[in-house]
Protein backbone atom coordinates (compact mmCIF):
# COMPACT_ATOMS: atom_id res chain seq x y z
CA UNK A 1 0.00 0.00 0.00
CA UNK A 2 1.38 3.43 -1.06
CA UNK A 3 1.45 6.24 1.45
CA UNK A 4 -1.83 8.31 1.12
CA UNK A 5 -1.00 12.23 0.68
CA UNK A 6 -2.00 14.58 2.57
CA UNK A 7 -2.90 17.91 0.83
CA UNK A 8 -2.53 21.06 2.50
CA UNK A 9 -5.84 23.15 0.95
CA UNK A 10 -6.61 26.82 1.18
CA UNK A 11 -8.47 28.16 5.03
CA UNK A 12 -6.66 25.58 7.35
CA UNK A 13 -8.18 22.59 5.58
CA UNK A 14 -6.35 19.49 3.65
CA UNK A 15 -7.77 16.15 1.96
CA UNK A 16 -6.21 12.67 2.32
CA UNK A 17 -5.78 11.36 -1.22
CA UNK A 18 -5.74 7.58 -2.37
CA UNK A 19 -2.52 6.78 -4.03
CA UNK A 20 -1.33 5.85 -6.97
CA UNK A 21 -0.74 2.21 -5.71
CA UNK A 22 -3.95 2.08 -4.18
CA UNK A 23 -6.34 3.45 -6.97
CA UNK A 24 -8.92 0.66 -7.77
CA UNK A 25 -9.45 -0.65 -11.42
CA UNK A 26 -12.87 0.99 -10.63
CA UNK A 27 -11.65 4.28 -9.56
CA UNK A 28 -9.59 4.53 -12.40
CA UNK A 29 -12.26 3.13 -14.95
CA UNK A 30 -14.56 6.21 -14.22
CA UNK A 31 -11.80 8.53 -13.75
CA UNK A 32 -10.54 7.81 -17.61
CA UNK A 33 -14.15 7.73 -18.77
CA UNK A 34 -14.64 11.39 -17.96
CA UNK A 35 -10.97 12.41 -19.22
CA UNK A 36 -12.04 10.36 -21.89
CA UNK A 37 -15.59 12.70 -22.19
CA UNK A 38 -14.05 16.22 -21.67
CA UNK A 39 -11.13 15.24 -24.30
CA UNK A 40 -14.05 14.73 -26.74
CA UNK A 41 -15.70 18.08 -26.24
CA UNK A 42 -12.43 19.87 -26.02
CA UNK A 43 -11.61 18.50 -29.54
CA UNK A 44 -15.48 19.76 -30.82
CA UNK A 45 -14.46 22.88 -29.49
CA UNK A 46 -11.42 22.81 -31.63
CA UNK A 47 -12.64 22.25 -34.94
CA UNK A 48 -15.33 24.53 -34.03
CA UNK A 49 -12.27 27.14 -34.17
CA UNK A 50 -12.11 27.44 -30.48
CA UNK A 51 -8.23 29.20 -29.67
CA UNK A 52 -8.39 29.97 -25.66
CA UNK A 53 -5.30 32.83 -26.64
CA UNK A 54 -8.19 34.76 -28.78
CA UNK A 55 -11.30 35.46 -27.19
CA UNK A 56 -13.22 36.26 -30.68
CA UNK A 57 -13.53 32.49 -31.33
CA UNK A 58 -15.12 31.70 -27.63
CA UNK A 59 -18.57 31.84 -29.14
CA UNK A 60 -17.48 28.13 -30.34
CA UNK A 61 -19.03 27.52 -26.49
CA UNK A 62 -22.20 28.62 -27.71
CA UNK A 63 -22.09 25.46 -29.97
CA UNK A 64 -22.29 23.15 -27.48
CA UNK A 65 -24.84 21.43 -25.53
CA UNK A 66 -25.45 21.92 -22.10
CA UNK A 67 -24.63 18.24 -21.79
CA UNK A 68 -20.76 18.91 -23.64
CA UNK A 69 -20.41 21.70 -21.20
CA UNK A 70 -21.22 19.55 -17.97
CA UNK A 71 -18.66 16.68 -19.84
CA UNK A 72 -15.84 19.27 -19.92
CA UNK A 73 -16.20 20.29 -16.37
CA UNK A 74 -16.85 17.53 -15.17
CA UNK A 75 -13.62 15.58 -14.83
CA UNK A 76 -11.96 17.83 -12.45
CA UNK A 77 -15.15 16.83 -9.77
CA UNK A 78 -14.50 13.34 -11.10
CA UNK A 79 -10.79 13.19 -10.06
CA UNK A 80 -11.76 14.26 -6.62
CA UNK A 81 -14.76 12.06 -5.91
CA UNK A 82 -12.68 9.03 -6.89
CA UNK A 83 -9.73 9.67 -5.07
CA UNK A 84 -9.94 11.67 -1.77
CA UNK A 85 -10.13 9.02 0.88
CA UNK A 86 -11.27 12.10 3.65
CA UNK A 87 -10.83 15.89 3.96
CA UNK A 88 -12.07 18.07 7.07
CA UNK A 89 -14.65 19.75 5.07
CA UNK A 90 -18.38 19.43 6.54
CA UNK A 91 -19.77 17.45 4.08
CA UNK A 92 -18.82 13.37 2.98
CA UNK A 93 -17.52 13.52 -0.51
CA UNK A 94 -19.79 13.40 -3.01
CA UNK A 95 -19.60 14.58 -6.71
CA UNK A 96 -22.16 17.53 -4.98
CA UNK A 97 -20.35 18.38 -2.34
CA UNK A 98 -17.34 18.88 -4.32
CA UNK A 99 -18.81 21.43 -6.73
CA UNK A 100 -19.67 23.38 -3.47
CA UNK A 101 -15.95 23.61 -2.18
CA UNK A 102 -14.46 26.72 -2.59
CA UNK A 103 -13.22 27.48 -5.95
CA UNK A 104 -9.53 27.67 -4.69
CA UNK A 105 -9.54 24.49 -2.66
CA UNK A 106 -11.44 22.63 -5.66
CA UNK A 107 -8.67 23.86 -7.91
CA UNK A 108 -5.89 22.75 -5.56
CA UNK A 109 -7.60 19.37 -5.09
CA UNK A 110 -8.29 18.22 -8.36
CA UNK A 111 -4.59 19.75 -9.18
CA UNK A 112 -3.31 17.42 -7.07
CA UNK A 113 -5.71 14.01 -7.40
CA UNK A 114 -4.55 14.48 -11.25
CA UNK A 115 -0.88 14.78 -10.72
CA UNK A 116 -1.34 11.80 -8.28
CA UNK A 117 -3.23 9.67 -10.88
CA UNK A 118 -1.29 10.74 -14.00
CA UNK A 119 2.03 10.15 -11.83
CA UNK A 120 3.49 13.75 -13.80
CA UNK A 121 2.42 16.93 -13.83
CA UNK A 122 -0.50 16.63 -16.83
CA UNK A 123 -2.66 19.27 -16.30
CA UNK A 124 -5.66 18.17 -15.38
CA UNK A 125 -7.94 20.21 -17.29
CA UNK A 126 -8.27 19.08 -20.55
CA UNK A 127 -6.93 21.97 -22.59
CA UNK A 128 -9.30 23.28 -25.11
CA UNK A 129 -6.20 24.43 -27.63
CA UNK A 130 -4.81 21.13 -29.22
CA UNK A 131 -1.23 23.00 -29.55
CA UNK A 132 -0.87 24.25 -26.17
CA UNK A 133 1.42 22.48 -23.91
CA UNK A 134 -0.16 19.83 -21.32
CA UNK A 135 2.85 19.45 -18.89
CA UNK A 136 3.89 22.33 -16.57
Amino acid sequence: KGDMPVIQLPNSKSAVIISKDDITERQSRAISRSYIRAAGVAAKLANLGFDYANPTTWGAYAELSDEEVGLLTEYQATLIVEMVKSWDFDKPVSMESALDLPKAAFDKLSDACGLEFNGSSVNTEPHIDPKAPTAD
